[in-house]
Formats: structure tokens, sequence, C-alpha cells
């Protein structure tokens, strides 16, 4: 099986890429990373020195950028205050997208945080999203 190509967006300090690193029940590869954050930036370059990374804002990527990396799945993890779940799911619809949504807590995987985070999985097949959430003993739920 090829890994998927993977573009991260928002990409901070690399989260998500380490996520998918020790997760992941498929391969993947980071392609490229995107992020305007300087600081982050240096953080995710020592973490992940073999990736390229683009210190730009999403809207600063060209075109001919995106087609160069040659992409076929996108993570990002997308600062809260500028978006809207609406909006969101209205693009998503809008694209042909389905989607899948789900609230986790940190300490169902084994993470001391209590907070919960906001996740959603989207893609264009309409075979149904195969992805089960984690009950609160960590377990998938059906």
């Amino acid at each position: 099986m090829e890994p998927l190509r993977v573009l991260e967006l928002y990409s901070g300090i690399g989260g998500m890429h380490q996520a998918l690193k020790e997760v992941s029940c498929v391969p993947a590869q980071v392609v490229a990373a995107v992020d305007v954050n300087t600081v982050a930036n240096e953080v995710y370059k020592y973490n992940f020195p073999h990736t390229q990374l683009l210190a730009k804002t999403i809207e600063g990527i060209t075109v001919e950028e995106f087609d160069k990396l040659s992409f076929n799945m996108i993570l990002m993890s997308p600062p809260c205050q500028p978006f809207t779940r609406d909006l969101l799911i209205q693009t998503l619809e809008n694209c042909g997208f389905q989607y899948q949504e789900f609230l986790l807590s940190p300490t169902s995987l084994g993470i001391p945080n209590s907070r919960l985070r906001y996740f959603l999985i989207a893609k264009l097949q309409s075979e149904p999203l195969p992805f089960q959430v984690p009950g609160t003993d960590g377990v998938p739920q059906n």
C-alpha cells in the first residue's frame, strides 16, 4: 500500500504529525507543514527536521505549491477564534464531503488533560467513515 501523502496545515509544533506517527494504522508521510508562527516553526523543525516547512499563512500558498506537494490527505489544527463550526460544515457539504464529528477527552486516550477537544474527519468517497470514537476507558465505541 502506498503511504498517504499528508499536508499539515496550522502545524504548530507538530502535535498532529506526532499523533499520526504514533497511532496511524495506515502508512503516511507528511509532505509539508504550514504555519506562520516563527516560534512554533522552530520547535517543529527540531521535532521533524526532514519535513518541508512553509513559514506562511495558508492563504499564502499558491495553487502551484499545492499541486507540487501532491497530497491526498490534510491534517490541521486551526486556532478556534476565526472559525465557526457552521461555516466549516457548510463548506464541507458544498464541496461534496461526508464527515463525522466527535468530542474526545484526552483522558480517554491516556493523556492527563481533561479538556474536551473537537475533532472532525471528512472525505469525498461515499463509503462510510470507518473511524470509531474511544469510550471513556479508551476502548472504541460502536
